[in-house]
Parts: structure tokens; sequence; C-alpha cells
């Protein structure tokens, strides 16, 4: 049997025709004809060879290729992709499993799931906006998802949210093998696009960290672990004090969870009485919490500034620190010089801004509430003036900072945990601008839990995947993604046989493909094998 071999040499690419045979029983091949290099023929000359040998075989090109081909539609299949994988590595289908189980459910609420996943992920919109996109994703759901699902699917969640809680940090202790000796805890506010409060529902106003007080709000709790995992959250009215919300994360990380031993990290605005009286009769648990310390006696905050009595760190001399008891609770106080000049160069932006105000009445009193505001004493509303006391006493904290903690871990390693509180406060930041948890738009308590709970689904997610795909940021992961996309090819006779085109494969869409071990469509893929890379 002959057939056509390709040989690609230093020299160029060789063509030869070869036959297949057998001698003794055992195969050989001769070259039979030689047809030279490739690069030596134009290339009309090959496509003639090409038409003739299919014409002495008795067949014409037209007969193969349709004379025209044209796009019928076009799907992002990354996303459908990517989470086919994460169900699985997340065991998602045995949480919907138990939920089914306890539920008589007369709609499939999984496809709705996934759906408003992969639309957090790539483009965060409304749930009546999911209605309308979801035929630009193949791969997420078989067939046309009405609305009224997507919002019983948040339903769903929201009564099921503890469990759902439950099964992803027994999962992601299983995925990373890690022993929870730090937790991270802080909390945010996520406004509503609306100034309306009811009477018991979580919809409330107070003080917004996004700086919306006109607007409603929820406040959110959130716990993570040292690698951004989410633990668990908890939602409270928008009018809580944050204060009050850590003993209940705390409580619930330890009944819940079973969190025998761990270190709790979190920011001067926890510090009250009671919450440290928890930790200190809770076994297993201290803390680390941001202390303020203009609101400390006198004697105490002397010896904290006295620089002559602090201690340098192995950091180059660039970080002292000195301890002091007081309460029960160890405080490190640390002085950092390069602190100091960024304290100061802040401080003199105030002052100028001060001083402008001071030099204009009339401005003073339409943004007396704003930051400068402090450096300005206003003996009456025409003449305003400087408040060089206050300057002079904010100067004295420059490159100060404190600790409390009731661990008694060395200095350095207490310094290195509270540093990494960072952490949380990146998770709220791409909760916010990736996945767009806020504004909100629903008012019953349901709804509104429904879409924390599928906002806290969507980040564990991403997280996994910016943990698995390391050299790649969440930003650079998204845009691979957004970008894998399959084109649906019909030929010229309408014919309802069609074939999927897949987009060129980009280098960051083969780190994600390769990182999370998935299979991505071939160049061309026919309609009756296509599901077979999601399902």
């Amino acid at each position: 049997m002959a057939f056509l071999r390709v040989e690609k040499k230093q020299s160029g690419t060789y063509l030869r025709i070869i036959e297949s045979y057998k001698k003794n029983g055992k195969p050989k091949h001769r070259t039979l004809h030689s047809l030279g290099k490739v690069e030596d023929y134009p290339t009309n000359q090959l496509e003639a060879i090409a038409k003739k040998l299919l014409a002495l075989s008795g067949t014409i090109l037209e007969d193969i290729i349709p004379e025209s081909f044209h796009e019928v539609a076009r799907y992002n299949y990354g996303y459908g992709l990517v989470l086919k994988k994460l169900w699985a590595v997340y065991h998602i289908d045995k949480f919907i499993r138990q939920v089914n189980n306890k539920r008589r459910l007369r709609f499939d609420w999984q496809d709705a799931f996934k759906l408003m996943i992969a639309e957090r992920l790539n483009d965060p919109c409304s749930k009546r906006q999911s209605a309308f996109t979801q035929t630009d994703y193949i791969g997420i759901c078989d067939r046309q998802l009405p609305l009224h699902h997507l919002y019983r699917c948040l339903d769903v969640l929201a009564e099921e949210q503890e469990l759902l809680k439950a099964h992803l940090f027994k999962v992601q202790q299983t995925l990373f093998s890690q022993e929870l000796d730090v937790v991270f805890y802080d909390v945010t506010t996520l406004y509503f696009e609306s100034q309306k409060e009811q009477e018991g529902s979580l919809r409330q106003k107070g003080y917004s960290k996004d700086g919306k007080a006109h607007k409603t709000q929820v406040v959110l709790g959130l716990l993570i672990d040292k690698m951004r995992n989410p633990i668990s959250y908890q939602i409270y009215g928008g009018n809580t004090y944050e204060g009050k919300t850590l003993l209940d994360a705390l409580e619930t990380l330890k009944k819940q969870y079973q969190i025998d031993q761990a270190v709790v990290v979190a920011d001067s605005a926890m510090i009250d009485q009671s919450n440290q009286e928890f930790i200190l009769q809770t076994p297993g648990l201290d803390y680390i919490i941001g202390d303020r310390i203009k609101n400390l006696p006198k004697k105490i905050i002397a010896e904290l500034l006295d620089t002559t009595k602090h201690n340098a760190l192995d950091t180059g001399g660039q970080l002292t620190y000195t301890e002091a008891n007081y309460k029960g609770r160890r405080i490190i106080c640390t002085y950092s010089q390069k602190r100091a000049n960024k304290d100061s160069f802040e401080r003199e932006k105030l002052i100028a801004k001060a001083q402008k105000w001071v030099d204009n009445p009339s401005q003073y009193k339409q943004a007396k509430t704003k930051g400068a505001a402090k450096y300005i004493i206003a003996n009456s509303e025409d003449t305003p003036e400087i408040n060089l006391e206050k300057i002079n006493n904010d100067a004295k904290y420059d490159g100060f900072k404190a600790i409390a903690t009731s661990s008694n871990l060395e200095i350095a390693v207490l310094l290195e945990k509270y540093k990494d509180l960072w952490q949380v406060e990146r998770t709220f930041r791409t909760l916010k601008s990736q996945l767009a948890i806020r504004p909100m738009f629903h008012w019953t308590n349901k709804r509104i839990e429904g879409h924390i709970a599928m906002c806290f689904v969507a980040f564990t997610f991403l997280n996994y995947l910016r943990n698995t795909v390391k050299t790649l940021s969440q930003k650079q992961i998204i845009k691979a993604l957004d970008r894998m996309q399959l084109s649906a090819i019909q030929s010229g006779d309408d014919s309802e046989e069609m074939v999927y085109m897949r987009s060129k494969i980009t280098d960051n869409q083969t780190v994600i493909s390769k990182s999370l071990k998935v299979v991505v469509p071939k160049d061309i893929t026919p309609q009756n094998t296509i599901n077979q890379y999601f399902t």
C-alpha cells in the first residue's frame, strides 16, 4: 500500500511516495518516488497536484468541501470547561444531592447555580441579564433557563447556606492539607441602590465603609485562612456595630468547624472587652488585634513611644519594638522611620488643605466633615484657624503602630501574622470589584442571603484558580477564560450538520488547561462529540 510521507530536515521539507510491504513476514518500506522539496513548489502547483490525485480517486474537491461555510453562533467554552473541573474538585454534586434528598425541589437548580457562578466570574450582572446572556456559553446549561429558576436557586442557597459553608470548608481542608493555625477576620459593608429601610430587614442604614451613608446596607463578616481561602461568613443588619460581629464569628468557628487551636487576627475595631474575654476564656484560641495607642493610659503611651527603650528586630535596623502589659494583654509597639515619613507626608497634605479652608472660610462650611477639618478650630463661622496643638500631638505618633495579643508567640512571628491581615482586605476588594457583590438589588432577606452565598462560592472558586494557576493573576485568568471561544460552523447548503471551530489557544490558556488538567476541544470538533468535553 502506498502513502505520502512528509519528512522535515534542516535543509527543508521533503515529499516522498512510500510503499509498505512485507518481507519474510516483517513490514518494510521503500520509496517509489521522491517529489522533492515542498519549498520548491508554488502554492498553486501543490493545489493542482492535490486536485489531480483526488480526480484519479474518482472524487472532486467540491464533493468534500462545500462552496461556503458560515458562522451560526459563537460561544464561550472556557467557563463551562473550568466549572466542570471545579464542580468535581469541590464535590458540588454531592452538596446538591444532600439538598435534594431533604427537599422536594421540582426544578433543576444546578444549572441555574452554575450559570450564575459563570456570570459572576466572567461579567457580573443582574439575574435578569444573566437569563438573557446564558446563550453566550456552551457547557453550562443544557436548555434555556427561565428567570424565575435563578431567583428560586438563590432561595435554596439562602436556606442551605450553613450546609454549603460547612461543605466547602471540609473540601478545602482536604484540598490544601494545611493546619488551620491562623484565621483572619474583618468586616465590610455592602450597599443597595436604595435608601428605603424596612423594619426587621437586613437592609438598614449605618456606618458605611464604601462612603454610601445615605444608602441602605448589610454588614458582612468574613473569616479566611493564610492562603485567602474563605472559611465562613456571617451577614448582619446594616446598622450593626462591627465589634459585635467578631464574637459571633468566633463562636461559629469553634462550634461548627471544630477548631481546636488557632490565632485570630483582626483590626483595632474588633478590640472590645467582650471579644477579649471570650477568647481568653476559650481554650485553644488566641488573638492578634490592632491596638489604638492614643486610647491607652498616658503612662503606657510614654513607655511605648520612648524609642530609647526599643529593641531592634532582625530587619536590617528598619524596625524597632517595645513591649508592655495592660489589662491582661501583651501590647507590642513598633517604630519605622519609613512609616514615620509616610505619616508626616499624609498629615502635611491635610494641613495644606486645612489652610486653604482657613483662607477661604466659605469652603470650610461646605467641607467641614472631611479629614482636614480636624486641624481647624472654628472659634466662629467667620474666623477659623489652624489647630497647632492637634498637629503637634498627632506628630508624636508618626511611625508608631501597636498590636495587642493574648499569644506567647515570638515578636517576629506575631508581627508577620498581623501583617498578613491584608489578605482579607484583598478578598473584600476582589468581592467588590472583580465579582461585583455590590450594589445589591434584592429586597428580601432570603434573596440577599442567597446572593451573598452565590458570591461566596464564586470567590472560593476564583481563589482556587489563583492558588492552582500560580503564575497568573486573577485578572489574567479571567481574561484568558473569556477569550476561549467556539464558533458553530454550518455548511452553505443549510444542512443541520455543524462543526465547532475553536479559537487559537494562547499561552495563558495553555497554562490554565495544564494546571487544572482539563482537555480543550480540538481545532475542529463535530457537533455530536462536543458535549463530551463538558459532561
